[in-house]
């Protein structure tokens, strides 16, 4: 185990109509302007936002409203919207939503008071001194965001999605009712189920010691998702099996499942490039095509650890150590394929055609390499694994 700081300031409020409770908690931290950012209309029309903005109301706290967030949230949103958030002078942000919403508000929160180019914490030119702090209401089980220190945003100019890390935008408080992912599509969730997984498959896959407390916490979790995510797609009101994706969308992304370990996400950069290249694409469902021609590849330079995969996770008994881990792949892919996942860059419409721009993104034109313990991810890696899942 290596050393490590961690400080997990979130306050979970868990079950429901804890919503309910926004207009004491805001209260309590004598809040008085609060930005809300929402998405492209679901909590309208399912009358959450109005029940929100009750209860915020009923304490005499003032509140300006900002809709319209993208999946893939673009930088040009923050730009346009900047000056008016200036001049409301808030105090607080409220994100209502998921990974998208938060991230937004983690960089409005982080560029508030910042005088230089609003993309310079996600190009990594600059990093945040200070930030408003950050409050969620969570309404689908999938980026972990209302718990992480990570804001993704993407550059539609130039292709590029990129994110950055800080303590600075790690929420206050996430409010989490399991009941309002109800109403989610299938695909929705399967792509949330996914993205909770490869946050811990990849925290999980980094080198560890022989008694590694987070891998035992990242088994547990995986295993606690892929029997909760067969439960929630046979019935989508299955409030146990809600309950656990919601939590573990958290415990997935909040530094739990590394604790003492190397953090790094190659398959996150590869499908970075994607989404980064085509907006439509949702990022769970490209990580789905892109973990299992990632793991096939690189199993050859680590299958200690993918048979211990296999066996903790599938529990696979095979004696020869790379069949098993071999099977523990396949698996994993047969379960995104039984949750309605894609499987191939084709089912996206990319074809071989596009891996020289996906490659460029991803290496910044040939400049970068992403660190990996046992194969750096270089371009000629990136395309045979890309190619490999056409």
């Amino acid at each position: 185990m290596i050393d490590f700081n961690l400080q997990i300031k979130t306050k979970i409020y868990f079950g429901p109509d804890k919503e309910d409770l926004i207009g004491d908690i805001l209260s309590e931290q004598r809040i008085q302007r609060v930005l809300i950012i929402i998405g492209q209309g679901s909590v309208k029309k399912n009358g959450l936002l109005t029940k929100v903005i009750g209860k915020i109301e009923e304490k005499n706290i003032s509140h300006m409203l900002l809709e319209g967030v993208r999946p893939n949230p673009e930088i040009d949103f923050v730009r346009e919207n900047i000056y008016q958030i200036r001049e409301f002078k808030p105090d607080f942000i409220l994100a209502i939503g998921g990974g998208s919403v938060i991230d937004t508000a983690k960089l409005i929160a982080c560029v508030y008071d910042y005088d230089g180019d609003l993309f310079d914490f996600n190009s990594h030119k600059s990093k945040p001194t200070k930030a408003l702090p950050i409050g969620v209401i969570l309404t689908i089980s999938a980026a972990g965001s209302e718990m992480s220190t990570s804001c993704v945003i993407q550059n539609d100019r130039t292709g590029r999605k990129a994110g950055f890390n800080s303590e600075l935008v790690r929420p206050v408080f996430a409010i989490e009712n399991p009941t309002l992912t109800y109403s989610v599509s299938p695909y929705q969730t399967a792509c949330g189920i996914v993205d909770i997984m490869m946050h811990t498959l990849e925290r999980y896959m980094q080198p560890s010691s022989d008694n590694e407390p987070a891998d035992g916490f990242a088994e547990a979790l995986l295993k606690s998702v892929i029997k909760a995510g067969q439960k929630v797609m046979r019935n989508p009101e299955d409030y146990e099996s809600r309950a656990v994706l919601m939590l573990m969308s958290s415990l997935s992304h909040n530094g739990l499942t590394n604790i003492g370990k190397p953090h790094g996400m190659p398959v996150h950069q590869l499908e970075h490039g994607l989404s980064g290249m085509y907006k439509t694409i949702a990022h769970g469902a490209g990580l789905a095509v892109l973990w299992p021609a990632w793991a096939k590849y690189y199993v050859q330079y680590d299958v200690d650890k993918f048979d211990q995969y296999a066996r903790n996770v599938w529990n696979l008994q095979n004696i020869d150590k790379k069949e098993n881990a071999l099977q523990g792949i396949k698996l994993t892919e047969e379960f995104f394929r039984y949750i309605g996942m894609p499987s191939r860059l084709m089912e996206f419409k990319v074809g071989a055609i596009d891996i020289d721009g996906l490659i460029n993104r991803l290496t910044d034109n040939g400049t970068r390499v992403v660190a990996h313990p046992v194969k750096p991810l270089d371009g000629e890696v990136a395309r045979i694994i890309y190619n490999s899942c056409l």
